[in-house]
């Protein structure tokens, strides 16, 4: 099938949202956050199983829902009206001069981005919300600025050895870089001790007038800036950002100029720990991942007209923490459900669908065990029927088996129907965490694919192919569904391509210098080699204050394959380690505790290895060393013990 001839997939980018349904009650609370005066003081928090249409949902929100109309519209026209009625209004009908557009910005945890800027980060993914909000609200005509925590960033990375003009540009947004830059120098032609009055004399100087207004609102003082010079910045200062940017976000919500209502949008929040192991951290080591997130949503002043919105799919456990807790009643819970088989038709209709019997299949084949339609099956489903050809008669599937199943064989069947070189390059991309046309350009010359644009365009159009929106534009991740189907298939050939492509990605990441990256593709071309890889440059990383790569190879660490207990404990000790480093104790004593676990483990097995023996008596001293620092003396001498006996297990099986 020739490129021109291919139709457009209906369920990628604009047009999937135009097949919205199943919404209209979400789409009217959200409107009531945006609308309602007071908006109400909570954390509207969307959860549900994963596919399910979250994303979706949060998409179609931030593209057409981000309005705020003239209370008497809002109060008198559109209140007393039907879900439906309210949302074919906000997303139809509504003329320009009714409502204002509100700035929406869209944080996803879940992509998976070459380099330092993770989503999940506590320094870099600060840095890549500040960035958008100021572009969001730019874009709108306001102008919002975070004096504070943009110093405190700067600060940190003259700390870091990190401090240069091509570095700010990278991070903060266009407006911002003469402000940053001058601060850059005072840090360099000022004592120290002058530096907070030649710093507040900076703020002064571009915010103006607003500078007093700010000042008032934020209780802004030199001592606020001589604090940030105190702090240790890998021990302190690292944990203060989430405050100092929301505190700063509050305070430009309060200004004269600045916008009624601003929207944080948060999506995918389990990739703070990953599929394997969201059910396997326990107590502070498992609050410790999202720590920075939970600081930053308590910071917030939601009256000044800050709306926050969370997706995940679970309900969180922000109130089992003991470190910025955040209460239950704090949250707006709402469930996202998959389709009615009323909305399901809908959609295909709206999708041009028209045949009866063959929307019948498609829901059918659609439904889960509860009899609601899938959203992600539904789309395939869509795809495979528009993307064939007229004449040809669809197989009949059977219905019985596992979502993974129809899901693997509706892409098979999508693939089918496209050039093979095209189908070729989804299999070598789904190796990529986040990918670009010079990406796909760079595998399909290493692996022999069209790297021609236009097959780009027809790639990044199918329903499984997403835009990666928080590393730019034009990045694209594959579904995580189907990353996980080809790296699992047994088809000769999706192996050999998986594999061609870890193989050029490792070399290419390594040419770039990216460690966490490279070791991510090493992994998944030899699980041993990837893990022993990121002990070592975890151990060295840490041995030589370079914590930042610390916390890049803790991110990736979520996604490693590790099929040996004796290297669970490698990978925990090192962990633990850090967190003592760090001063986050309860975290590393969590970590010293699952390393001497995986060790046991592992002594089931092969009860008579030395090293095993070895490596659980050094995690129970680290850990006897850490409680007797905290004067938990009987615990310690008890692990000293502890610690002795594996010793002397060891030397026994060895005694030279």
């Amino acid at each position: 099938m020739s490129i021109n001839n291919r139709k457009r997939s209906i369920t990628k980018g604009n047009r999937a949202l135009e097949l919205f349904t199943n919404g209209e009650g979400l789409v009217r609370i959200f409107a009531t956050y945006i609308n309602d005066d007071p908006s109400p003081e909570k954390i509207l928090f969307f959860h549900g199983d994963g596919g399910n249409g979250k994303s979706l949902l949060l998409k179609f929100l931030l593209t057409k829902c981000c309005k705020r109309f003239r209370s008497d519209i809002w109060q008198e026209e559109l209140k007393p009206k039907t879900d439906v009625e309210v949302a074919e209004y906000i997303t139809q009908k509504a003329d320009d001069w009714d409502f204002t557009n509100v700035p929406a910005v869209l944080h996803d945890f879940g992509l998976r981005l070459p380099g330092e800027e993770q989503p999940q980060d506590p320094f870099y993914g600060l840095l890549m919300l500040r960035r958008n909000i100021s572009s969001k609200a730019q874009e709108l005509g306001y102008c919002l600025r975070f004096p504070l925590y943009d110093f405190a960033c700067v600060w940190y990375l003259k700390q870091k050895g990190k401090l240069s003009a091509e570095k700010l540009k990278e991070l903060f947004p266009q407006e911002e870089i003469d402000f940053l830059v001058e601060i850059a120098n005072a840090l360099s032609d000022t004592s120290w001790g002058a530096i907070g009055k030649a710093v507040l004399g900076l703020f002064s100087k571009h915010l103006g007038e607003k500078f007093l207004l700010f000042l008032q609102q934020r209780g802004l003082k030199q001592e606020d800036v001589q604090a940030i010079q105190e702090m240790d910045v890998d021990r302190e200062l690292i944990f203060e950002l989430p405050q100092l940017l929301a505190q700063d976000l509050n305070a430009a919500m309060s200004q004269p100029n600045a916008p009624e209502r601003i929207v944080l949008v948060f999506d995918t929040h389990e990739a703070f720990w990953g599929v394997e192991e969201r059910g396997v951290l326990q107590g502070e080591r498992y609050f410790a991942e999202n720590e920075w997130l939970r600081h930053f949503l308590a910071e917030l002043e939601l009256s000044s007209g800050i709306i926050t919105v969370v997706a995940g799919r679970e309900l969180p456990k922000w109130d089992k923490s003991h470190k910025f807790p955040i209460p239950q009643d704090c949250l707006d819970a709402q469930s996202v459900y998959h389709l009615s088989p009323t909305d399901a038709n809908k959609y295909l209709q709206l999708a041009g669908i028209e045949d009866a019997t063959q929307k019948q299949s498609i829901i059918n084949y659609s439904l889960d065990a509860s009899g609601q339609v899938h959203p992600f099956l539904l789309g395939l489903c869509a795809d495979v029927v528009l993307l064939s050809a007229p004449s040809q008669v669809l197989p009949t599937f059977d219905l019985t088996i596992s979502f993974e199943v129809k899901a693997s064989q509706l892409i098979n069947r999508l693939l089918s129907y496209v050039d093979r070189k095209i189908a070729y390059a989804v299999h070598a991309l789904s190796a990529c965490r986040a990918f670009n046309f010079s990406i796909y350009e760079y595998l399909g010359q290493k692996l022999h694919f069209d790297t021609v644009k236009p097959a780009f365009d027809i790639l990044t159009e199918f329903s499984f192919v997403w835009e990666a929106q928080q590393r730019g534009q034009n990045w694209y991740r594959i579904h995580d569904l189907v990353r996980r189907l080809d790296y699992e298939s047994n088809q000769e050939e999706i192996k050999t391509i998986h594999q061609q492509a870890h193989t050029e990605l490792e070399t290419y990441y390594r040419q770039l210098g990216e460690v966490a990256e490279a070791i991510y593709h090493a992994n998944r071309l030899d699980w041993q080699r990837g893990v022993n890889e990121w002990v070592e440059k975890f151990e060295k990383a840490l041995e030589q204050s370079r914590y930042e790569q610390c916390r890049s190879l803790l991110e990736v660490r979520n996604e490693l394959i590790i099929q040996s207990n004796f290297q669970v404990g490698d990978v925990s000790c090192a962990e633990g380690d850090y967190f003592v480093t760090l001063s986050q104790y309860e975290q590393a004593e969590q970590e010293y505790l699952e390393a001497i676990a995986a060790y046991d483990l592992q002594l089931r097995l092969t009860p008579d290895d030395t090293v095993t023996h070895l490596n659980k008596g050094n995690a129970l001293q680290r850990l006897a060393d850490l409680q007797s620092s905290l004067s938990q003396h009987t615990q310690a001498l008890s692990r000293y013990e502890q610690a002795i006996a594996s010793y002397d297990t060891a030397l026994a099986l060895a005694p030279n």
